[in-house]
């Protein structure tokens, strides 16, 4: 019964499709595939040096929503991470102190509570690490720790002259039961990595079909889910349960208009790397994980970025490392010229599987001329509940 689902997902018009998938036969395929599905939450365990509590917690978030640990007194994480828009910007570059641009999008923190790495060239391992750089960034919230920690200690915040007296003492209160009055980078990252590990989807309509509710999915959404662990090969870098390898690929991104050369001090030893794979390295194009200190002498990591997860994937728009894709639709016509061998990198060598054609997606990529809603349809069933949605109701 499993050799029924490619065939079908090969050959059959896509009226026929929807009709002819058997979800039982596909529920198996998936399984078979991603054993792992059935428990998304399972695997995930806080870091044995920072244990969560709901004071932490409730700490973390005062501080994510806080703009006074900017310079400028009007940048807080939720800035660019903002709740409304899947904790991602609605902007492809968000904006930092005084309208200072970066180089890369904030992505959603849905789930980073199970990322390996973070920022889009996977730089760091943790959310500690993480927390600890958009405050010090001269693009982002431009300030320094100093600073920040007066304003934590004090109320004072000395960038812009102001006096906060009702967070100094909420701040001295919950320090104090959190961290016995500690008050440092560390204990500060600690706080804000316990809050956004609490930034969890769960229980997507995909989630319910998987264990055994054949209606939780319409027959477009499940059309397009037999392409997604069929025949268009997205599994094999978004593979559930958390629709991501966690892993690094270029898949011939465009640039998104924004770039200008003094973004992008390029190391000697990038450059020498590339030249003895004939690669010309141009002044305007972002190398991805190739930046990273430990990968800068090699040149497998040329124009790659880590894969974003999808689930709530609908609310994060714009798409890619530098939103140069407005829509899910245009991520979709991407994959469709990808499949048609018709995009080519900036940089480096095209992922694997789409510089040997794995995928076959579009009319124009050896798909069919359907596919494109179908799997926007299954985007739409990757939209689970969330911690803000409990704290609604």
């Amino acid at each position: 019964m499993l050799f029924y689902l490619p065939v079908c997902l090969t050959l059959c018009p896509p009226s026929v499709l929807a009709e002819t998938i058997r979800d039982h036969v596909l529920r198996q395929h998936i399984l078979a595939l991603h054993p792992r599905s059935r428990s998304p939450m399972a695997a995930f365990a806080a870091p044995w040096h920072n244990p969560p509590t709901p004071e932490k917690i409730a700490l973390g978030q005062l501080l994510f929503f806080d703009p006074n640990l900017s310079r400028c007194g009007t940048v807080a994480c939720a800035s660019c991470h903002q709740p409304q828009h899947g904790y991602a910007s609605p902007e492809p570059i968000p904006s930092g102190c005084e309208g200072q641009k970066g180089r890369r999008r904030a992505p959603s923190l849905y789930n980073a509570a199970y990322r390996r790495h973070l920022f889009w060239d996977g730089r760091v391992q943790s959310l500690e690490q993480q927390a600890l750089m958009p405050v010090v960034s001269p693009t982002e919230m431009g300030n320094t720790w100093t600073a920040v920690l007066t304003y934590l200690r004090t109320g004072r915040h000395e960038p812009t002259g102001t006096v906060h007296p009702e967070r100094w003492a909420q701040y001295g209160e919950q320090f104090a039961n959190v961290f016995s009055g500690t008050i440092t980078p560390v204990t500060v990252s600690q706080a804000l990595a316990a809050y956004e590990r609490t930034l969890i989807s769960r229980d997507a309509p995909f989630d319910r079909w998987l264990a055994g509710d054949d209606s939780a999915l319409t027959p477009r959404q499940k059309g397009g889910m037999a392409l997604f662990f069929g025949r268009a090969n997205c599994s094999v870098c978004h593979p559930p349960p958390w629709f991501t390898d966690d892993a690094f690929h270029n898949i011939a991104v465009p640039q998104a208009g924004f770039e200008k050369p003094e973004h992008f001090p390029y190391n000697a030893r990038i450059r020498t790397a590339a030249a003895a794979r004939g690669w010309t390295v141009p002044l305007d194009v972002d190398l991805g994980r190739q930046e990273v200190p430990a990968l800068q002498s090699s040149s497998h990591a040329l124009g790659a970025f880590k894969t974003p997860g999808l689930r709530n994937v609908t609310l994060y728009r714009p798409y890619m490392h530098n939103g140069a894709l407005p829509t899910l639709e245009d991520v979709m016509q991407h994959y469709e010229l990808l499949a048609a061998g018709e995009r080519r990198p900036l940089v480096g060598e095209l992922a694997f599987y789409v510089r040997y054609r794995k995928a076959f997606f579009g009319a124009q990529g050896g798909g069919q001329a359907g596919d494109i809603p179908a799997m926007l349809a299954f985007m739409q069933a990757l939209q689970g509940s969330t911690q803000d949605d409990a704290a609604q109701d």
